[in-house]
């Protein structure tokens, strides 16, 4: 599938998820916000879910650190002002009972799931340091959020697929998860998910709900742009790093697209860059233009695929 089969409306968006329904958690700000804009602009209906419901609402970064906006009502008026279908339902996803509500709730309103994008994560107040020297708290955020939610909402949205004989669960990944960068709790949340993502493909292969995770890179996110013009305690963002950065947009773009392949099921399972996925079905970032296939996008795509060889045989 590739950009020039898909139809385009007249607000400049798509048709091709034109009937479906995605939940996008982490929806308030960051990739979760670009994943829950963009399919609305490709035609899915969207449920988002965050934590902050109103811009007042808004947390600061760290102890007394910059504020960093964001929120679900400002999610839904984006989506809405370009004539797309959003609402949010908020939830807390440390709460395994707000996420099992959460999921009943969008069943009982739309019937279906069709998309379920796991972009929620947990941030410390710094990625850096040894393990020994980082709050104990940094592993409940990035672990119980980043990795423990993500199952929780594939488990109760699971059985739905299932019947309906379709899906795609798509987790928020990272190359941290078989690279040495941010901290130990990050790198493990990582390489759960990945490994997460490959289990659980197994488990639905047969029902025909496809899995993956997908290795954003350096993303514009909220926190990116305000490291980059005031650096921030165990987060630092260069102009190199924003030269090689992409919208959150971009990655919703890659979930539309996998969402809408009809050999999805080709890829469950597995690990995908997203700048490989952009050539592969030939789509670009919002700014009209494709990223090239870096170097170390090129190893991992390469690795990745070694890996997949190997467990094959």
């Amino acid at each position: 599938m590739t950009a020039d089969r898909v139809r385009t409306d007249r607000a400049g968006g798509t048709t091709m998820l034109a009937g479906k329904v995605a939940l996008v958690t982490g929806a308030s700000r960051g990739i979760g916000r670009g994943v829950a804009c963009e399919l609305a602009r490709q035609g899915a209906s969207v449920i988002s879910t965050a934590r902050t419901v109103h811009p007042e609402q808004t947390a600061t970064w760290g102890n007394g650190g910059p504020n960093v906006p964001g929120s679900l009502a400002e999610t839904v008026e984006l989506i809405s002002n370009e004539g797309g279908s959003a609402e949010s339902i908020p939830a807390d996803l440390l709460d395994p009972d707000q996420i099992e509500s959460l999921v009943a709730q969008v069943i009982e309103r739309r019937g279906r799931i069709d998309i379920l994008a796991n972009c929620a994560m947990g941030f410390p107040d710094s990625f850096e340091g040894n393990f020994w020297e980082t709050p104990t708290g940094d592993w409940a955020r990035q672990i119980d959020i980043g990795v423990r939610a993500k199952y929780m909402l594939a488990y109760h949205a699971a059985p739905t697929m299932m019947r309906q004989g379709s899906g795609l669960i798509a987790n928020i990944s990272s190359a941290a998860s078989k690279d040495d960068f941010y901290n130990v709790a990050y790198r493990t949340a990582m390489a759960a998910i990945d490994r997460m993502t490959s289990a659980m493909a197994e488990d639905l292969r047969p029902h025909g709900v496809a899995v993956v995770s997908i290795w954003p890179r350096w993303v514009r996110t909220e926190r990116v742009r305000i490291a980059a013009k005031e650096p921030q305690p165990g987060f630092t963002v260069t102009p190199d790093d924003l030269a090689v950065s992409d919208t959150p947009e971009f990655i919703g773009r890659a979930i539309a697209y996998l969402s809408a392949d009809p050999e999805i099921m080709k890829r469950t399972g597995q690990t995908l860059p997203v700048v490989q996925l952009a050539h592969d079905y030939g789509f670009a970032d919002t700014d009209g233009r494709q990223p090239e296939i870096d170097e170390y996008t090129e190893q991992w795509v390469r690795k990745l695929a070694a890996i997949r060889e190997i467990l094959r045989s």
